[in-house]
Order: structure tokens, then sequence, then C-alpha cells
């Protein structure tokens, strides 16, 4: 895992140095800024199948070619193989030496060959080109100002460069508060910074941009006629997963933990791992209460497989000053809608404990948008439509974001096209711009990398292959498949209660101290605070209010900077959100505040 950014077009050491130590968190282990031509380039990295010795970015004098590379390649070892017998030479066993041979020798076409989680940004000359895996594992974020392109990991390391403007983006917070991400593939919470899309490569020469999908993803479908044999598929699916957790495990040299909430997904990947390594694993879990159904399922696991489980307890107390990191760090909103707040702070306050003993740990991201596995969405998708319908009512009847809705759910209403739909949409923006959203930043934060399996290509390749039917095949049961391959498995260590458990995933971690939180931040935002903040038609909780007021202060304030010590008590209680508002109005005086919020600039 790394950092990158940079400037294209602009020599500028001084500034590339504040973009990179914006994102230093995300790479503990180097650091380097340099100028290549009339560019200016940084890179911090956590060495995992890198050493100190190979420290990107990566130059290639002889054809004027520079590379900034943030993920893993996991099949960069076939790679070199095929280019060795070609005659390429390479210094050291790493994954990103093979970027740019690879490169030359295809062209845009290189990344189509790589199989893994990356950011990547190539310099060629005179011309840059942006690229990023196809479910958008790794982050990548641009703005464009005339002839210079300024790029970087994350939101706060372009808001270090002066030029970078901070001001809210109408039509993504709409889509947010409706959905509870971001629906757009490209769009972020500031305007005019872009998201590189999932499975799209952009291309910049000083003048033109221009995009290029390297992946489409497969539309869901339905069995017709039984030209799928089920038991093939139940075989196929197994072999998969072995060969992906061994090649997992054998990417790097340090042990790998894993997240265990001993659900179908987690304790799969534990067993997996058992069987591979026929040796002790690290298992890690969350908990705020010994009665949490979880935690009470992963200590089982961990028993039956003789894992070392190490069991965090957490309380209100911790929750609340985690929550101004967490939104730093998150750069962005969650919002209810299809997701719950719980879920992304209970993944990073737990990532915080992980990061102590690991440099890499596995988690099940991706399993229950490629097998079904939302039972809430999949089994009723007309009731969620109501839901959804519900949070976009607050829109005029002119919204984007209210014909987004009516093309999900159409009407007439019907299952199986509500169900065909969610699984698409789940499996792209709903994906990429929560659950790895989340994922990413709650690692990078603390300096170190989590790797979803279910989305190593060839796993989601096939997954994406078959069926609805294979995964959801009636209205009570959800990922059928996978839960068929686990069977076995679940068997052997006597565990087949976990087939037909109650899915409750990460937010349980927080079910019994969410309401003390809650009762603390409704106490400091009582509802006439609500009623007269500025975006009130978008913010209807104390929740609300509170997460937006904290990323408006980092992100738009505070340029992407973090305040260390700082307590949401005191920013209430001492008024500085109102004043930070205030601030707003001085600045746009005479105009609409609410408008003025959404395109205004931030002041520091």
């Amino acid at each position: 895992m790394c950092g990158i950014c940079g400037i294209y077009n602009e020599k500028n050491l001084r500034a590339v140095t504040a973009m990179l130590e914006a994102i230093r968190h995300r790479g503990p282990d180097s650091f380097r800024t340099m100028l290549f031509g009339k560019h200016s380039l940084g890179e911090c990295g956590l060495n995992i199948v890198s050493s100190k010795n190979d420290t990107l970015p990566l130059i290639d004098d002889e054809n004027e070619i520079a590379l900034l590379f943030n993920g893993e390649i996991y099949n960069y070892q076939k790679i070199k193989d095929d280019l060795v017998k070609e005659g390429c030479i390479f210094h050291s066993d790493t994954d990103s030496e093979v970027i740019i041979p690879l490169y030359r020798k295809y062209g845009n076409d290189f990344v189509k060959h790589l199989k893994g989680m990356f950011a990547i940004v190539i310099m060629d000359k005179d011309r840059i080109i942006l690229t990023r895996d196809k479910f958008g594992i790794k982050p990548l974020f641009y703005y464009q100002r005339e002839d210079r392109l300024i790029f970087g990991s994350e939101i706060k390391s372009l808001l270090q460069y002066r030029d970078v403007p901070a001001k809210l983006d109408q039509r993504s917070l709409e889509e947010l508060m409706v959905f509870g991400y971001i629906f757009s593939d490209e769009r972020t919470l500031l305007k005019d910074i872009y998201q590189v899309p999932p499975g799209c490569l952009i291309t910049f020469d000083g003048n033109r941009l221009s995009k290029q999908r390297y992946y489409q993803m497969p539309a869901p479908f339905y069995l017709n006629n039984g030209d799928l044999n089920y038991d093939e598929s139940v075989s196929q699916l197994n072999d998969i997963l072995i060969k992906t957790f061994d090649l997992f495990h054998k990417h790097g040299e340090f042990e790998k933990g894993i997240y265990l909430s001993g659900g179908v997904d987690s304790t799969l990947m534990a067993l997996l791992s058992r069987e591979i390594l026929e040796s002790p694993i690290q298992t890690y879990t969350l908990y705020d209460s010994e009665d949490a159904p979880d935690f009470n399922y992963a200590r089982k696991v961990s028993k039956s497989i003789g894992s070392e489980h190490h069991e965090f307890f957490v309380t209100a107390d911790d929750y609340l000053q985690e929550l101004p990191a967490f939104v730093y760090h998150y750069e962005n909103l969650v919002a209810g809608g299809v997701f719950d707040i719980q879920g992304a702070a209970a993944f990073q306050i737990l990532s915080k404990h992980i990061s102590r003993y690991h440099k890499v740990a596995f988690t099940g991201e991706g399993a229950d948008e490629l097998f079904g596995g939302y039972y809430w969405i999949y089994t009723h998708p007309l009731g969620f439509s109501d839901r959804i319908r519900e949070r976009a009512s607050c829109l005029s009847s002119q919204s984007g974001t209210r014909g987004l809705v009516e093309r999900i759910f159409p009407q007439p209403e019907d299952e199986k096209v509500y169900r065909r739909n969610l699984f698409n949409i789940l499996m792209k923006s709903g994906l990429s711009n929560y659950h790895l959203w989340s994922v990413d930043r709650a690692c990078s934060a603390f300096g170190f990398e989590t790797r979803p399996p279910y989305l190593y290509d060839d796993i989601a390749e096939f997954a994406l292959s078959i069926p609805i039917d294979f995964k959801v095949p009636n209205k009570t049961t959800t990922k059928r498949i996978l839960k068929d391959v686990a069977s076995k498995y679940f068997e052997k260590y006597s565990l087949s209660d976990i087939v037909s458990r109650k899915k409750y995933g990460m937010p349980a971690a927080l079910e019994r101290v969410a309401p003390q939180v809650r009762d603390v931040i409704n106490s400091l935002i009582p509802n006439k605070t609500i009623n007269r903040h500025p975006l009130n038609q978008y913010l209807k909780t104390a929740l609300d209010v509170l997460m937006f007021d904290l990323f408006y202060y980092f992100m738009i304030q505070k340029r992407g900077k973090f305040e260390a010590g700082f307590s949401i008590d005191e920013f209430y209680r001492g008024r500085i959100n109102e004043v930070m508002y205030d601030q707003q109005i001085s600045t746009h005086s005479g105009g609409n505040f609410r408008q003025n919020l959404l395109v205004g600039t931030g002041t520091c």
C-alpha cells in the first residue's frame, strides 16, 4: 500500500511535498518527492512485497517513463516470467517493476493484463496516464485546470495545492442522502474533484483529457433453460477459492491477519487460511457486549480452528473519540440510505487495533455483492424500494437523483427486475463508493493494508458469470452457492450452524453503544440546531448534522488538515460550528446561504 500524488505540467517540489505529507499515513516506510521533466511526483510506501531498495517513483531513464503505484499485482510473477523470456531484465523481486515493461509492450492495454488491486500513474514524456483496478479497491483522485492535472490517493492531498477549490457538489450530496453513498462512480462530495472510475484509464496531454473503459462489468442475469450446471459451478468455485487464498497468503512474506465476525464470509476466509497454512492463524473481532452474536460466533470459530484470537472491547467513549478522525480519513459522509455508519466506524476502530500487529489483513468485502448476501435487499427488494423512494421524495421533481431511483425501481413493480438492478448497482458504486472506500481509508489511516480475497479477479469473474438463481434462488435464501461451497469446511470444524445463522455485519459490533452515542450527539445538536442548519433539506438527524459539520470543517474550512485533540463537545458547546457558517455568510454576504455552501469556497 502507498500514497501517491503529483502535479502534471508544473515543477513545484514544495507543493508536491506538502501534498505527500498530507497522506504520509498511507506509507510509513518510505517518502520520496522529485521532479520528472516538467512534472512533480511523490510517493510514500508501505513495504510488503517491495523493499527500501526499490522505492517509488520508479524511473525508466531510457524511455523517459515514470511510474507511481499503489496496490498489489497478484499475478506479477507470471507476467515477469513471460517478459524475461522476451529479454526483459529485472533488478528486484517486486510487483511494481513489471508495470513499465508491460506498458512498453502493450501501450494502454497493459492494464488488461494485471490481476490485483491498484491505482497506477504513468508519466510518459509529456503524457500522463491514470488508471484504477476493476472494482475500485484502491483510490485515485484528480483535478484538472487548464494544462495542469493535480492527482493523489486521497482528496486531502489535492487540497494542499493552492489552486484546487474546496466546494460542495450538490448532485453528489443529493445522491448521498438518498442512497447513503455517492451513486456516481466519478464524482466526489467536492465539486470538480473527480475519481478515476473503477475499470477506467484516463489520459491527459495538457490539452485533452480522455477516458477509456478497459473493463466492462457483466450484467446480472437469470438462468435460461438450465444452460449452466449448478453442481459443476459449486466445484469450480471451490477450486478457485483454494487457489486464490493460497496465492494471497504467498504474496508478501508478512503474516496476514483476518477480520472475523463469525459470519459465512469471514469464517470461510479463516477456515481456508487454516487449511492452506496448516498452522494457527491470527483472527480479530470487535465487540461492545459479550451478548453480541458476532462476538460469540467469532469466538466459537476461533476455538474450532485453533486461531490466536484477539478480541477488542469498544465503549461509547471510544466511538465518540474516534469519530472526528474517522470523518477526516473517510473524506465523505455516511448518511443512512442503504448502509449504516456503525459499520464503517466499527471497521475503522478494529483496523486501528489490527494495525498494531500486522502489515496485512484479509477482509470479506465483495462477497455480499458478488453472491447476494444482503437478505433485506435481495430477498425483499420491493420493500427496499419503498425505503429509497421515501428518501428521494424530499428532492425536486427535476432532480437527476430522483430519476436514478425511477430507473432502478421502475413501475410497475417487478421483483425480478428490482433484484437484477440491485445486483448491478451494489456491485458498482455501492461497492466502490461505500465498502471499498471505507476499507481503504480505515486501514490506510493506520499505515497497513487490507486485502479482499473475494474480489480477486478469478473469483469475481466467476461469480459474475453465473446466474442470480445460483445466488438468491428464492425469498428466503441468500448466497446459496457460496454457502454450499463453505458447508464441507464448516462441517469439518463442527461449524455447520453458521451457514444458517442470521447475517448481522459490522454495525452489530456497535449495536449496544450506538444508542448511547446518539444520546450524546442529540444533546449537543438539538432539533432547533438541525432546523436552522443551512442544509436541513438534506440533514434530518443530529448524526447527519454531525457528520456533515465535521466533513465541512476538516475538508473545506481546514482544507484537509486535522487538528490533534479535536473535541466534538467543544466544537458544539463552543459554537465553533456556528462560527464556521458565519464566516461563509460574511464571505458571501447578500446571497442565499444554502446555495453559497453548495458552490462557495471555504475559508481558512
